[in-house]
């Protein structure tokens, strides 16, 4: 490939790239959907390789580009019109959390562990389960958090406000699961498990989907049945 031949290829592939960039909009470029994601990455692969490889004449390279585009531009004008479309090509936000309590449902359509789901919350600044009122996974993959009002930031009336820090929140009970380093962690045994169990009038681990304890002894309980449960150990 000779230079005076990179160069038609090169500017080729930028104007027609960047005048495709313009008429696809921001919406690919902040990569809402996965489908976003994907086709930015795809439209750059096909830009390299048309630049690239001398064996792929230059116009079949951004016929290629060009139809590509069409069909994401065409997919975006689906999900705008038709909510059928929409539902199929961007798909839906799923609930994770709603009114205070875990949803397993949410979690497994999304294929969501509960540890993945705690690290989301922990990136947005919430160490404490039954700090959250809503947590919905959006289409992007990032998790959005309403908090409760008890626990949304404060603002100016509330500066004077200052409570004792809770420490770091430790899970003891997963899926249905003893988690012993949990315990270890907090210096209790099973005996305090079924103490707290039965105090809840819940007569096995199993029936628990998710357990955990603060330093101030704040306990947080979500059964299967999707019922949370708050209380306070001493």
């Amino acid at each position: 490939m000779s230079v005076l031949e990179m160069v038609i290829r090169t500017t080729t592939g930028f104007v027609i790239l960047y005048t495709l960039c313009r008429i696809l909009n921001k919406k690919l470029i902040s990569q809402m959907t996965f489908f976003d994601y994907v086709s930015g990455i795809t439209i750059g692969s096909v830009v390299a390789s048309s630049m690239l490889m001398k064996d792929v004449p230059i116009f079949i390279g951004m016929f290629g580009l060009i139809l590509f585009c069409f069909y994401t531009f065409l997919s975006s004008i689906t999900a705008i019109k038709s909510l059928w479309g929409r539902k199929v090509l961007e798909d839906e936000p799923t609930y994770l959390i709603k009114n205070g309590q875990v949803l397993e449902d949410g979690l497994k359509k999304v294929r969501l562990t509960m540890n993945s789901l705690l690290t989301g919350l922990r990136k947005k600044g919430y160490f404490y389960v039954d700090q959250v009122e809503t947590a919905v996974l959006e289409t992007d993959g990032v998790i959005t958090v309403l908090p409760k009002p008890q626990f949304a930031p404060a603002t100016q009336q509330d500066v004077f406000n200052v409570n004792v820090s809770r420490g770091t929140a430790q899970a003891f009970i997963i899926d249905g699961q003893l988690l012993p380093n949990g315990l270890k962690a907090i210096e209790k045994d099973m005996a305090w498990v079924e103490q707290v169990l039965k105090e809840q009038n819940i007569p096995s681990i199993k029936e628990v989907f998710f357990a955990q304890v603060d330093q101030l002894g704040n306990i947080y309980i979500d059964k299967r049945m999707d019922k949370n449960i708050n209380l306070k150990y001493e």
